[in-house]
């Protein structure tokens, strides 16, 4: 056995004035940090405390700027991480993983020039597996998966090494502190590297870890002083100083995936389900608002609202913070955690929607002319994705005449399949407003036009589909179908989907024979000591809408004394079903493990109620049940699991088990699968004796942070499934949830000419699987992100509009990469080619150089 030369420590504070910063805190500290040279302090604090310090504390402010971080900063101090908000990454999408960072350095930088932050370290678990590439991007040099002092979501699994190179999924690699698997997990909530004990030192030593570290950034607020005291057992130093000076050298490569994240939540606790959502649905807009707003801004010259657009992405990211997600529950009144998480997504969304409105009017520059023949009401529709999409549209409208006499005409005069669904009549039962659906081929990043007339002697496509719609086969089971599917749904068995025929496969995906039903709600009635299952009631159906483009049923029953109710929606050549689930609980409701804690256990007990996912009320999917692989996607990654099964009830127990927008249950043998798409993250069960399932409720003791969190009132969600032949990547998974992200966005405008008008493409790619995940403004420079969504390598064809003009490869800090000399380009289409190499799941950020210099393009 070898002993240690040395064990070392990094202490320091995290924190800000979102979480903990009370007045005094930083003259504390500073006191102690000149009182004791052997300390060195590690700052990871929301970059928006800085101001409220200079404000408030003045002076202690002055002397973190020119001692801490003036110009020996980095011998004894640094700032790690750098967000803006500490998010868990990997409960948030790629984007705003990108956005956090920029921002949160961007401040940091703004008090504190010297500051070199190229260190990602943090307090709670904060990571996802496509870090390296974005880190890297960004100019940091190392990282670590290490968070000792707070492991309430959850903790990295470890490897016995001092330094690996943590490599992500596109092969990106940094030097990197992981968690040691010798590392055991103390109590609920911290690891033996949060005390550093001589028996763990010892212990390091036997696994190879001569020179091991621990750490614990300490919460703003508490008393200052050295984590460890100052007795020379440790030596304190920074994340810098030991990777770079006292160890240097990776021993290993990591290839960490995101199931190496083993963290969880109490997903389905109401407050926490309905948070989760809002972010998810504040996320996607933000990114539809700039490129609409870099749309307008090139097409238009109308000015990009880059301050309004900033101020809606500190709000939404602020949302994310991960104590908005780990303690939604706790405060009071708009305190509440979960309260504000529902505000800041409301500002950001309210924000994101007036620059989509503002963008669209400016792009729509047809003006109505009194009495001029031909002028007439018509839609614009917008498609903000790097490929051009054949889908229905949705938009609501004000009408005057009877719906059936609408038409809609592309822009060579055809008409276009369509439906009208009434949604406010007067009194004589004439439709004032409608949901106006029709089917409309749009072309990349672009829009096209289609003028809505009177029908008169015109004959609609309509006339001509009758490929959707739903009917009843007898009086036990309905019938949905589409151009793609039959789906039918038994009513005595709580609506569950017994028959899904693929028409293209001639594939089956559901079962009539059980033992487990698709779409079967099911859960543990803690009251009732027993499970509950949706098949063992009757559901009645009502008829939404009835096609010609799509068709919804709504079924509603009462499980145990929860009433609930299931929306389907079919629509014409929509690959994904879509699934609404809302449940009522007029009264405290206990569903899910019925385990309780005591206030003597609550720091210590490492079983809690809300790990046993399975108990849950939850949705089934049981498609080949014990042989299928899974996969799910995360931030710019998808993973294949690893789990046998899903199954834990204790904190040193967790397995991975979190769906961030979609997973994948593939049948090898049969080349086929059945993808789920949730509209938010939550967890996921599966087992090779049971069926895969989504979380919808939980209601039962949470513990510290939680305590009891029954259900109560009403909730909802989300979701849908996709059956498919082939793989995750050979089906376009990816691409599906990117499009579902991203609606296409239809506008009310005048129409120049009954034949609906023009279209435009500004740019688009060759290959589907590469995806225009961002296009905005910043400092002046028009960005493009595009990503990669497959696990191979990928050559992509870049076409874009000369407005854009020359473009260069950079890093997501600004850095340029290269020049991006065109491949071709053809003055007839007025398009430039750009060939573009991607690594698998690999980003690529272009930088353009607009040409028309008359545009004033910032406000």
């Amino acid at each position: 056995m070898s002993n240690p030369t040395k064990a070392y420590y990094v202490d320091g504070y995290h924190g800000g004035i979102k979480g903990h910063m009370p007045l005094g805190a930083w003259t504390d500290v500073l006191q102690v940090y000149h009182s004791h040279p052997e300390w060195k302090l590690s700052i990871e604090v929301e970059p928006i405390s800085w101001a409220h310090l200079r404000d408030t504390d003045p002076l202690s402010y002055r002397e973190m700027r020119d001692v801490l971080f003036g110009k020996g900063y980095g011998d004894r101090t640094e700032i790690v991480s750098g967000t803006y908000a500490q998010p868990y990454g990997w409960v948030i999408g790629g984007e705003s993983n990108i956005r956090q960072l920029l921002r949160g350095i961007a401040i940091h930088r703004e008090h504190f020039p010297n500051a070199r932050i190229d260190t990602f370290a943090v307090q709670e678990p904060c990571w996802t597996s496509s870090l390296p590439q974005i880190l890297k991007s960004l100019g940091y040099k190392r990282a670590v998966l290490k968070n000792p002092g707070t492991g309430w979501a959850g903790y990295a699994s470890g490897v016995d090494h001092e330094l690996v190179n943590w490599v992500g999924p596109d092969g990106s690699s940094l030097p990197c502190v992981p968690r040691y698997a010798c590392e055991d997990l103390v109590n609920c909530w911290e690891t033996e590297a949060a005390e550093m004990e001589d028996s763990f030192i010892a212990k390091c030593a036997e696994h190879g870890i001569n020179r091991p570290i621990g750490s614990f950034l300490q919460d703003l607020g508490w008393k200052a002083g050295p984590r460890l005291g100052l007795d020379g057992r440790v030596q304190y130093v920074t994340w810098r100083e030991y990777i770079d000076e006292i160890v240097g050298t990776p021993q290993a490569d990591w290839r960490f995936t995101q199931e190496d994240i083993r963290c969880a939540l109490p997903w389905g606790e109401r407050h926490l389900q309905r948070m989760a959502r809002q972010v998810r649905a504040a996320e996607s807009k933000m990114v539809q608002a700039e490129k609409m707003a870099a749309m307008a801004l090139v097409l238009s010259g109308r000015p990009y609202p880059e301050a309004e657009l900033v101020r809606a992405w500190d709000e939404l990211m602020l949302a994310q913070h991960h104590d908005a997600w780990i303690c939604a529950t706790t405060r009071e009144h708009r305190e509440k955690w979960s309260w504000l998480g529902g505000a800041q997504t409301w500002l950001a969304e309210a924000n994101a929607d007036n620059v989509i409105l503002e963008s669209a009017a400016a792009m729509q520059t047809a003006k109505p002319i009194a009495g001029e023949e031909g002028v007439s009401l018509g839609i614009r529709v917008y498609n903000t994705s790097g490929v051009s999409r054949k889908e229905i549209v949705t938009l609501d409208i004000p009408v005057t005449q009877n719906l059936e006499e609408l038409a809609i005409l592309n822009r060579e005069g055809r008409s276009m399949p369509m439906q009208a669904n009434p949604i406010r009549t007067d009194a004589a039962g004439k439709a004032q407003s409608c949901a106006l659906l029709f089917e409309a081929e749009i072309p990349a990043m672009g829009y096209a036009d289609f003028a809505l007339v009177e029908r008169e002697s015109i004959r609609s496509e309509s006339d001509r589909y009758r490929d959707v719609g739903a009917r009843m086969l007898d009086d036990q089971q309905l019938l949905m179908y589409s151009d793609l599917y039959e789906l039918v749904l038994d009513l005595n068995r709580g609506g569950v989907i017994v028959s899904l025929i693929d028409k293209a496969a001639s594939r089956d995906y559901a079962s009539a024979k059980g033992p487990f039903y698709l779409n079967e709600l099911r859960g543990y009635f803690a009251e009732r000591e027993s499970f509950l299952m949706s098949r063992d009631v009757k559901v009645t159906a009502e008829m939404i809408e009835q096609g010609p483009l799509q068709v919804s049923v709504r079924l509603e029953g009462v499980l145990g004394e929860t009433k609930f109710r299931h929306t389907i929606r079919l629509g014409k050549g929509r690959r994904a079903i879509d699934i609404g689930l809302k449940a009522w609980f007029d009264t405290d409701r206990w569903i899910g493990d019925p385990w309780t804690l005591t206030n003597e256990n609550n720091l210590t007990e490492r079983r809690k109620s809300h790990y046993n996912a399975e108990m849950n009320l939850h949705v089934t999917f049981p498609f080949a049940q014990g042989r299928s692989k899974l996969f799910k996607n995360a931030a710019y990654d998808v993973c294949e699991s690893r789990n046998v099964d899903t199954r834990y009830t204790r904190w040193d127990e967790i397995k991975h088990n979190v769906i961030l927008h979609w997973l994948d249950l593939y049948d090898e043998q049969e080349e086929a699968g059945l993808a789920v798409y949730s509209d938010h993250t939550t967890s996921y069960g599966h087992s090779p004796d049971g069926p895969a399932h989504l979380t919808f409720a939980w209601g039962g003791d949470g513990g510290f942070w939680w305590s009891k969190c029954p259900l109560t009132g009403s909730q909802e969600m989300n979701y849908a499934i996709l059956p498919h032949e082939g793989n995750w990547e050979s089906a376009g998974l990816s691409a599906v949830s990117a499009m579902r992200e991203e609606p296409l966005l239809g506008k009310l405008r005048f129409a120049d000419v009954v034949s609906g008008g023009n279209e435009m493409s500004l740019l688009r790619v060759s290959d589907p699987a590469v995806e225009a995940s961002a296009f905005y403004v910043e400092d002046g420079k028009l960005l493009l992100r595009l990503y990669n969504g497959s696990a191979q390598a990928r050559e992509c064809v870049l076409y874009t509009r000369s407005a854009l003009g020359e473009g260069r490869l950079v890093e997501l800090d600004g850095r340029i990469i290269s020049s991006l000399p065109p491949s071709a380009s053809s003055k007839q289409s007025g398009e430039t080619c750009y060939t573009l190499f991607f690594a698998p799941f690999g980003l690529r950020t272009i930088a353009f150089r607009l040409v028309d210099k008359s545009i004033d393009y910032m406000n």
